[in-house]
């Protein structure tokens, strides 16, 4: 019978696949397509600002209307194609059968939650029709934009429904059938406790609210993706601190949709691609090997130099991540052939890119303004001078273990002089974008939102002019772009969501309120924070911990009297910390896949004089915080 239910579910499940998914491919090449048409508004908006003093009209309006329409859009190709951002650290330690149990009744609540979040969607946007209401500009039926999002969103349910369906047939083929009943029972009686309204009218909002974040952390425990747990957990809370399920519904669709289209975050998926064309335009090469001819002469000059290529391309990229596999990509095999001590190779490079999340512009540094509402420009000045920093401690770190051990990475070869200064060719383009982006922000031309519109372009020029854009190389740092945005966009949705709940329930100011409120020392306090991010960062990479942790901490800062950007750079720093610990530690697997042969516990104990040299910034940053708050102050 188990071997028939199983045929049945696989059946059913590859017909639901195969029904889906080539409505899904197609859907996500329209939102690449757009995605590429996205810089070009404000891009021109701009251009004619500075040429005949006039802009585009609707510029603003337009990109809203892009923006939603292709996060939509991505987001079920997303779940399809390796799925959006959870946490597996429990996960991977539980026994299969009881794994395939869990995915089950999780997949299922997802599929029903994201099916609401359709049917909510179509019914605002018809709701929008009846009302005539129009966009300001092009007076656009605001109706059609809802229903296009209405389609992402039940083409995400019905990929999690197939998800659902072949978890179900897993469970089915290892014989644990009778334990889906308790399974669903248990899952059924937690989503009655809060529709049903069973809750004791004793209990106080805050207490709604720590039970409702005790309930978040158990769904992405299970291994439920980010965005989807906190989305789950709003609506949910919703539903109990207003007695009903209506106004979470209505909520549902408004938030989600407005998350999705907000002018502000396309700075979001600008910058990202902005980092895509960089990257495949050479410009890593000609930075590492620029930092190599005047750099690799020294002891560990490679090593060094490998440092120096992070810091550059960190200006351009913004993602840590991206910055680690593409230096690894070129240093490594040079520090190989050079006979460098691989755990010292592979520590700096996984360390190095760290940087790509502090010195801007910085998408951990986007994220956290989205969160606090700072200014995204007083940010990227402020982590100048700390990335620079951490830079020179990464690299006199080298300098100096290897001094003491030259076997550890013998010196390069001497350049000239001459070849020192033509070296110095392939910083032009980084140097290019670097100055355009951020000294048209710090010199009043455009904003940080518009800077990346003027980024991503500048990019795509370069890109051209150096021969390496050809249509496959568009489509795929497109694909690749959209990829990382929808992941990026649905944790927006699921914070959205999850905002309204805990503004209801007051519990980030009622925290606030009781920090304030201890008789101990504000440093005292905030060390404890700094260690709650070290130890969150073992477990979520940057962006989630970001902007799961900061609405509820940062209330709390900014009434201990810090400042808030000071707070935001060392707040990035020591989340960045993270990418390199165990048992996630994002950048050492990256670097992993690089160098194969290097062991994973090589490349951790290669991190540790990094590591000590993260918490040292940190500590100088706290004593000196002018580091950071220096010049935002210049500039703004």
């Amino acid at each position: 019978m188990n071997v028939l239910m199983s045929r049945q579910q696989n059946s059913t499940a590859e017909r639901v696949q195969g029904m889906v998914n080539p409505v899904i491919d197609r859907i996500n090449f329209v939102a690449a397509v757009l995605l590429c048409i996205l810089p070009l508004p404000v891009f021109f908006d701009v251009l004619f600002r500075l040429l005949f003093s006039s802009s585009i009209p609707g510029a603003i309006e337009i990109e809203e209307f892009l923006m939603g329409i292709l996060v939509f859009f991505g987001i079920a190709h997303t779940h399809t194609h390796g799925g959006h951002i959870n946490i597996d650290l429990l996960t991977s330690k539980i026994p299969p059968g009881a794994r395939n149990i869990i995915e089950t009744c999780l997949y299922f609540i997802s599929a029903l939650f994201f099916a609401l979040m359709s049917w909510q969607l179509v019914a605002q946007g018809i709701e929008k029709f009846l009302n005539h209401e129009v966009s300001f500009t092009y007076h656009v039926p605001l109706g059609i934009f809802r229903l296009i999002a209405a389609v992402g969103a039940a083409l995400l349910a019905v990929a999690v429904f197939a998800s659902f369906l072949r978890a179900l047939e897993r469970t089915a083929s290892s014989r644990k059938v009778p334990w889906l009943i308790p399974a669903f029972g248990i899952t059924a009686l937690l989503l009655a406790v809060p529709l049903a309204g069973w809750i004791p009218m004793t209990w106080s909002e805050s207490t709604i609210g720590i039970l409702g974040m005790c309930l978040l952390f158990f769904f992405l425990f299970l291994g439920l993706p980010i965005g989807f747990g906190m989305a789950l957990t709003g609506f949910l809370g919703m539903t109990i601190v207003y007695g009903g399920i209506w106004p979470s519904l209505s909520m549902l669709g408004i938030s989600s949709y407005d998350t999705a289209a907000s002018y502000m975050l396309t700075v979001v998926p600008l910058f990202i691609l902005m980092g895509e064309f960089a990257y495949r335009s050479g410009i890593s090469k000609d930075l590492f090997e620029t930092a190599y001819t005047w750099l690799g002469r020294l002891p560990g000059g490679l090593a060094i130099s490998s440092v120096a290529g992070c810091a550059g391309f960190s200006a351009i990229c913004g993602d840590s991540l991206a910055t680690a596999v593409t230096m690894g990509t070129i240093a490594t095999p040079e520090m190989r052939k050079k006979g460098y001590d691989m755990k010292m190779a592979t520590g700096c490079l996984a360390a190095g890119g760290t940087l790509g999340i502090l010195i801007p512009p910085s998408v951990g540094f986007i994220f956290y303004a989205i969160v606090t509402e700072e200014s995204i420009g007083r940010l990227f000045i402020a982590g100048i001078l700390p990335g620079l920093l951490l830079t020179a401690l990464f690299m006199g770190t080298i300098y100096t273990r290897v001094r003491r051990r030259p076997e550890l990475g013998p010196p390069g070869e001497p350049s000239t002089f001459r070849e020192k200064l033509v070296s110095l060719r392939g910083v032009v383009g980084m140097l290019v974008l670097f100055v355009l982006i951020l000294g048209g922000i710090l010199s009043g031309i455009f904003s940080p939102v518009e800077g990346g519109s003027i980024g991503a372009v500048g990019a795509f020029v370069y890109a051209l002019v150096r021969r390496r854009m050809t249509s496959q190389v568009l489509l795929t740092a497109l694909k690749d772009t959209l990829a990382i945005t929808t992941k990026l966009l649905l944790i927006l949705i699921g914070v959205g969501i999850l905002g309204y709940f805990l503004a209801s329930t007051r519990l980030p100011f009622a925290l606030a309120e009781f920090v304030t409120g201890l008789e101990v020392n504000r440093y005292f306090v905030f060390a404890a924070v700094i260690l709650l991010f070290m130890l969150l960062g073992c477990l979520l990479n940057v962006i989630p911990m970001i902007l799961l942790v900061l609405p509820t901490i940062f209330p709390s800062i900014v009434a201990l009297g810090f400042d808030p950007i000071w707070f935001g750079v060392v707040a990035v720093l020591t989340m960045e910390m993270g990418q390199i610990t165990p048992p996630i530690g994002v950048n050492v697997f990256a670097i992993g896949s690089v160098a194969k042969d290097v062991p994973m516990q090589d490349i951790f104990r290669g991190i540790v004089p990094f590591f000590i040299c993260m918490v040292l910034c940190i500590l100088i940053l706290t004593v000196f915080p002018q580091i950071a708050t220096w010049l935002p102050g210049v500039f703004f």
